[in-house]
Formats: structure tokens, sequence, C-alpha cells
């Protein structure tokens, strides 16, 4: 019986080692375990503020851009209001600079052919201006400048025609470089 007692006592050893051995595997599991809930306890918590911070900067960029982009349609909006009123400003100018007449028209003439002419030059005017602007050439002390035939595409002023181009001194084109230049100085209102 003694074998049998021996057997007992060496399974019961065999069974008392497993027990402790898988005790040990299960406290060392539970810590483990405990370890990696703590990690993800904190990894949860550094990306719960880590995507906070993100949402904050993120709504503080679209808000950014939000006013950035009302600024500059407020900018355009003024834009386009100042660009309406001086194209009616200065289409009533042109209206009013055609409608001249006498020593008034005369002397606008005279003006545009001192700066405009250096010399050399053939004058074709408008046909309403022919009369005007055969004595101004004649009185204007430019040399070479002549006067040459109508320019009935144009209704006040003259058309500048030198060796090597030709200048609209139109009254409608002297509008429009006179407009452009101001409306060129507005469009600054979109980057002050």
């Amino acid at each position: 019986m003694d074998n049998n007692n021996g057997a007992d006592k060496l399974i019961s050893s065999i069974l008392e080692d497993a027990r402790s051995l898988a005790a040990a595997y299960e406290a060392q599991a539970a810590a483990d375990i405990a370890t990696i809930k703590a990690e993800l306890d904190e990894d949860r918590e550094r990306l719960r503020d880590e995507y906070a911070k993100k949402a904050r900067l993120e709504k503080a960029d679209i808000i950014k851009r939000a006013k950035t982009n009302a600024e500059l349609d407020c900018r355009k909006e003024l834009l386009e209001r100042k660009h309406k009123v001086i194209s009616a400003a200065y289409a009533e100018a042109a209206k009013r600079l055609k409608a001249m007449t006498g020593a008034e028209r005369e002397a606008v003439l005279s003006r545009m052919l001192s700066r405009e002419a250096s010399g050399g030059e053939t004058v074709c005017p408008a046909p309403t201006d022919r009369a005007a602007l055969s004595k101004l050439v004649g009185a204007s002390g430019i040399p070479g400048l002549s006067l040459g035939e109508d320019e009935p595409a144009i209704d006040g002023g003259f058309i500048l025609k030198g060796p090597n181009f030709i200048k609209d001194c139109s009254f409608d084109a002297l509008m429009e470089d006179v407009k452009a230049a101001t409306l060129e100085k507005t469009a600054g209102i979109l980057f002050d």
C-alpha cells in the first residue's frame, strides 16, 4: 500500500504545484489586466483631451475663416456699390462734357491737344469738333501738327495719328481713362 500512498503523495504534490502555478498565472494575469486597463484609461483620457483640443482649434479656425470671408464679402459689396456710384457719376460727366459748346468746349479740346500732341501728328476730329480743332491746330504752335479727315465713329474730341501710333482722344476715351484710374484707386478697399 505504500506504493499507492507514494503515488497519491506525488499526484497531490503535482496538483498542489499546478494549483500554485495557476494561482500565480491568475494573479499575474489580473495584474497585467489592471495595468492594461490603466493604460487604456490614460489613452482614453489623452485622446479625449487631444480631440477636444483639436475641436476647439477647428472651431476657432472656422470662426476666423467665417469672419474673414464676411469681411471680404462686405468689402466686395462696398466696392461694387462705389463702382456703381462712380460709373453713374462718370456717365453724367461724359454727358455734360459732350453737351459743352463754344469757348468751354474749345478750352477742353485745347488742353487735350497740348497734353497729347508732341509734333508731327495728324488730328482727325469728331465731325462736331472740326471747326474748333481746325482753329486750335493752327494756333497750337506744335510743329508738324496737321488736321486730317473726320472720324465719324466718335462724337467729341479727336483721334491723334502719329507715325507709329494711333491714340484715341475722344471724349468717351478721356472719360474711360479717368474713370478707370478712379476705379483702380477704389479697388484698394479690398486690401486695406
